[in-house]
């Protein structure tokens, strides 16, 4: 998560054994919980807060195929992914839905250790640990994405047979600011805009009485996204109207990326929402999603958008 006033990025404490959140994961059971929305498909739940959507492979073998990894905004509702699961499933790719909680950016050495734990899962757990990804972040998903990144970065030799899989990123809507900014983010998870003055000034006090347990981990995020240890293809969606996202400091973000050499694709409008630019633009959205998806090769692309 890109932050205006963040300095130099810092030395983020490392996870402790036994930490605030244990892995997230259990075996996956071969029964079927549910449908997915909207397509031929089953739902394992990993875990209270992953679920796997997925196809039966052909011939009963394991999977193999892309796995995308869709991490969204906080209180996402099953409707609302399921816009998001049709922009994959149909072309044979499996989607693995890594929900974020308020908590793990609130207390950030709760989010990186459930960070940690998801890359733990991508990396050593079937059917995950050797398929391609796709990364498909949102909002406070972006937030736990950088805490991965985090990770990726400050242990490279273990991370680098994940960090190779990973074939391409998607960035949608991500927070940019300051930590007033993000504060106002916050608040707007809150459905009584009465209230929301309230939680806004309630977070801001929290910054600053936390602040040797919130604002290095948050340091740490933005330094990561400065300086990522990826350099595969990047795709953004966001807006110029978006109170939680500067679009200059998006732009910016953008521009130091093509100077590091990263293959860059940015969709922008004037007008949208956060978070909801599929549902505002459903045509642009897709078409710009397809020549991205199109730009990687991505292997079974059956249906096109």
């Amino acid at each position: 998560m890109p932050m205006e006033q963040a300095g130099g990025t810092g030395a983020t404490p490392p996870v402790q054994p036994g930490g605030p959140e244990p892995p997230p994961w259990r075996a996956l059971q071969p029964g079927v919980l549910a449908p997915a929305p909207g397509a031929a498909a089953t739902v394992t739940a990993v875990s209270r807060t992953i679920r796997l959507h997925s196809r039966p492979a052909p011939g009963g073998s394991a999977p193999s195929g892309p796995l995308v990894v869709l991490l969204p905004w906080f209180g996402a509702r099953p409707r609302s992914l399921a816009r998001y699961l049709e922009l994959y499933l149909p072309r044979g790719l499996d989607v693995l839905v890594v929900e974020s909680e308020l908590s793990h950016f609130l207390w950030p050495r709760r989010g990186l250790a459930y960070a940690a734990s998801v890359l733990d899962l991508l990396r050593d757990s079937q059917p995950f640990c050797s398929r391609p990804l796709l990364v498909h972040a949102f909002s406070i998903g972006g937030y736990t994405f950088a805490q991965m990144m985090v990770l990726m970065s400050r242990e490279p030799q273990r991370h680098r047979q994940l960090v190779d899989r990973i074939r391409g990123l998607v960035y949608d809507s991500l927070v940019t600011g300051s930590l007033g900014d993000m504060a106002l983010g916050v608040a707007q998870m809150s459905s009584s805009a009465a209230f929301r003055p309230l939680v806004r000034g309630g977070t801001r006090l929290y910054f600053s009485l936390s602040r040797c347990c919130t604002v290095r981990y948050y340091k740490a995020a933005q330094g990561v996204f400065s300086r990522p240890p990826l350099r595969c293809p990047v795709l953004v969606f966001y807006c110029c109207n978006d109170p939680l996202s500067d679009p200059a400091l998006v732009q910016a973000l953008l521009e130091s990326w093509r100077g590091a050499g990263i293959p860059v694709r940015a969709q922008v409008w004037q007008d949208s929402r956060h978070a909801a630019h599929l549902r505002q633009h459903p045509q642009e959205y897709q078409e710009a999603l397809q020549g991205f998806l199109e730009q990687l090769d991505v292997a079974l692309l059956r249906a096109r958008l």
